[in-house]
């Protein structure tokens, strides 16, 4: 630690003792324990104070590093980041970071995906993040689902907030595709920060895979330029949603199959 760091002998032994707290909670989790050590360093450095990290917010890293996926790097950007915006606690923005990895998997995606992409999409954090990083994570939650992250929403947030290029594609592609797009309400969501509400009106206005696969090669580019995208992630987009409606109405299915078992036992 001296040597990576510079610190004083006193310095760098308490360091090091936090480094061990952290990967001593990650082994308990079944975590990497370097991921957790690497999460105090990097908590260290962009907190820019010696005495930022201490013995329970190092036990704390170590448990979101094991039970997330999230880098030690990444979550050290991350955890800066909504300091920035929010102003809480060391300690308050990485029980965010919990919440936000419990959310991720209340809907069925990779917490570790989710978290890592809004570490390494910081420009997007500072332009479009509100209510201390919440609607960033519920964006990076369903573009997952999409199969996209958050560098895909932030392409056509930008793409769309470029107005008169954005207007004069929509109009292009309007008379490709015989049918009127409109982008204003997505225009509108993203001048407020509502990158998830930017991705469901895309998501409208594109329409699924098998209307997809009806249009031609210039149809497809005219559209994918349309909403910011490349024709490959126009792809994920629209394929993505079939699966996201095919899961929930599955998921339906099943949940209705387990209510009827459950109310023929009580008439029994």
């Amino acid at each position: 630690v001296r040597k990576e760091l510079g610190t004083s002998a006193a310095d760098s032994a308490r360091l090091a003792g936090n480094m061990s707290v952290a990967s001593f909670q990650a082994r308990l989790l079944g975590g990497d324990t370097q991921a957790a050590a690497s999460a105090v360093t990097s908590l260290t450095r962009e907190f820019g104070s010696l005495d930022a990290v201490s013995a329970s917010v190092a036990r704390q890293a170590g448990s979101i590093t094991a039970q997330f996926g999230i880098g030690g790097e990444n979550l050290g950007k991350l955890t800066k980041q909504m300091s920035v915006l929010n102003g809480g606690s060391l300690e308050t923005n990485l029980n965010t970071l919990e919440t936000v990895g419990n959310l991720a998997r209340a809907e069925r995606v990779a917490p570790a995906d989710v978290l890592n992409d809004m570490a390494e999409n910081t420009e997007t954090f500072a332009k479009f993040s509100m209510q201390g990083g919440k609607n960033l994570a519920k964006a990076a939650i369903e573009a997952r689902k999409l199969g996209l992250n958050l560098s895909a929403v932030d392409k056509i947030s930008e793409s769309i907030l470029d107005i008169e290029g954005s207007i004069e594609k929509q109009m292009e592609a309007s008379v490709l595709l015989g049918r009127q797009l409109n982008l204003d309400k997505a225009r509108e969501l993203a001048l407020s920060g509502d990158l998830e509400g930017v991705l469901a009106e895309v998501k409208n206005q594109v329409g699924g895979a098998e209307a997809l696969s009806r249009m031609n090669v210039v149809q497809r580019k005219a559209l994918a330029d349309a909403v910011g995208l490349e024709v490959s992630e126009l792809s994920k987009l629209a394929s993505g949603q079939d699966n996201v409606n095919k899961l929930a109405n599955e998921q339906f299915a099943s949940q209705i199959k387990t209510f009827t078992t459950i109310a023929g036992i009580a008439t029994i």
